[in-house]
């Protein structure tokens, strides 16, 4: 059966609470490996100088040509670790422009507090429905996907902080040590498959590069264009 991922908006408290279990699951022993810790450092790994050549983020002079075909792999191989616990969950999405708060579910004291978060929540730099509307309007893939990448750092920094002393984790290199990493790349791909059903074949030029670093990370860029063949939808 495909996955279909919702607005989180609309989750009910029931399909919150298999999330969070889920989430809370794949940190202990005794689950499926990779286990969450290894999905955050890999990120870690990407945005360090050793992992700069996968392309995974435009910095230090390094154009993230693979940012979401990266993303895309990331998070579909986190979502199926978390069905390995739970098959009924499903990566929902944060859709800032149309609910700029952070999900209560995800932003409850007691859950911050386990999860020994750290937030400096400043909604100002989140993306404004004109910056995403401007993205929109990109024709080729590269302007496309470099536009996004760099709305997509607001939300980082709103949630984490602009203070690289004191900042959190979504705005550190260990973002998806916060569980809203996960719900705001959701929607980072669905804009993308938005996209690309008004713009189709218009696709990443480097379709036979091998993406990095296994086993977590693989396949070629041409594996990850079409989100109903691999199996889930954005509803």
């Amino acid at each position: 059966m495909a996955t279909v991922r919702k607005n989180q908006s609309n989750l009910t408290a029931q399909e919150w609470q298999a999330l969070i279990n889920a989430l809370v699951a794949l940190r202990g022993l005794g689950n499926p490996t990779p286990r969450y810790g290894a999905f955050v450092d890999v990120h870690v790994r990407a945005m360090s100088m050793s992992g700069m050549s996968w392309g995974v983020h435009t910095m230090q002079g390094m154009v993230g040509r693979n940012f979401l075909a990266w993303h895309r792999r990331f998070i579909l191989r986190f979502e199926q670790q978390l069905q390995k616990v739970d098959a009924t969950v499903s990566l929902p999405y944060w859709d800032t422009v149309q609910n700029p708060q952070i999900p209560a579910a995800l932003n409850a004291p007691a859950f911050v507090s386990s999860w020994g978060l750290i937030r400096h929540w400043n909604p100002s730099y989140l993306p404004t429905a004109a910056d995403v509307t401007s993205v929109n309007a990109r024709t080729t893939f590269v302007s496309f996907q470099s536009a996004l990448e760099r709305i997509h750092g607001g939300v980082h920094i709103a949630v984490g902080g602009d203070n690289p002393a004191t900042s959190g984790q979504m705005a550190g290199t260990n973002s998806p040590a916060d569980p809203l990493f996960w719900l705001h790349h959701s929607n980072m791909d669905r804009l993308w498959a938005k996209w690309q059903q008004a713009n189709p074949g218009k696709n990443p030029p480097n379709l036979t590069e091998a993406l990095k670093p296994s086993p977590i990370i693989s396949g070629k860029v041409s594996k990850y264009l079409s989100i109903s063949t691999l199996g889930y939808s954005y509803a």
